[in-house]
């Protein structure tokens, strides 16, 4: 499984601004709750357009993501040749229409709370979206290198939080954790672990842990960032985070190809 570490990406007072710009910008109705405790803001929500235009230490930790030469180091690090592909933004939107707006607050909405001309309208919108970036990405329109786009989460996660063993969704390419900080001295779990499969599983996306050993368990730090490249065989979980006193603040997410599935999942699994 290919990876590598850096355990101070950023320093000790950047993160700690990090995480102090978004409990004063952004409301807690912005995140999106779920996988037991872990409540997520999205890179292509308009709450994070409105981090990034209120926070000069989120902006230029964005700068830094999306950069060239970020993406470079990411491939050469990885053995991944970066002239294949090409960085473009479509689901981040820095200056969204009128129509785009509605579409992104609905997406933030539960279903229930939806008026169903709205929910139709929302519908109709998301097929037309998905059909244009499938064509304006497609290989005709790109026939040297594939699009793709960096999207991730900013995630805060508490006691209960956990991940079970998967790879990455099937259109991601390159998947990194950046961490704002550590966990508690008494507190348990919440390390990135890496899996290889050992038996066969039916389900090659998320194998059960009785097919899978355990190769290596990284504690989370300060500062530190760690990327992967997905593939077949990049399985990885999150153990369970019991008796923190802290939430885990961290960054998710990774390079995804904007109109066809990772060269590198050959096999038929999906994800």
């Amino acid at each position: 499984m290919k990876h590598f570490v850096i355990n101070n990406f950023l320093n000790e007072e950047n993160c700690k601004n990090l995480i102090k710009d978004v409990n004063q910008l952004i409301n807690e109705d912005n995140f999106y709750k779920y996988h037991g405790n872990r409540n997520d803001l999205a890179s292509s929500s308009l709450a994070y357009n409105d981090l990034l235009l209120g926070s000069g230490n989120w902006k230029n930790l964005a700068n830094k993501l999306c950069s060239i030469e970020f993406f470079e180091e990411c491939c050469d690090k990885l053995e991944l040749d970066s002239n294949k592909f090409c960085t473009k933004n479509y689901f981040k939107l820095t200056s969204p229409t009128p129509n785009e707006k509605k579409y992104k607050i609905i997406s933030n909405l539960k279903a229930n709370m939806i008026p169903n001309r709205s929910l139709i309208k929302f519908l109709i919108y998301r097929i037309y979206r998905d059909l244009y970036r499938k064509i304006k990405f497609s290989k005709i329109f790109n026939i040297n290198k594939k699009p793709l786009e960096l999207l991730y989460n900013y995630a805060k996660a508490g006691n209960g939080y956990w991940r079970e063993i998967h790879r990455d969704s099937d259109n991601r390419l390159i998947v990194f954790i950046l961490y704002f900080n550590g966990l508690s001295e008494e507190g348990e779990g919440g390390t990135l672990d890496f899996y290889k499969l050992v038996k066969k599983d039916k389900n090659l996306a998320t194998p059960a842990y009785s097919s899978c050993e355990k190769i290596k368990s990284i504690k989370p730090e300060t500062g530190k960032l760690v990327v992967f490249r997905n593939g077949e065989d990049s399985y990885h979980a999150v153990s369970i985070m019991k008796k923190n006193n802290n939430f885990r603040h961290f960054i998710y997410g990774g390079f995804t190809l904007l109109s066809e599935k990772n060269p590198y999942i050959k096999n038929k699994s999906r994800l």
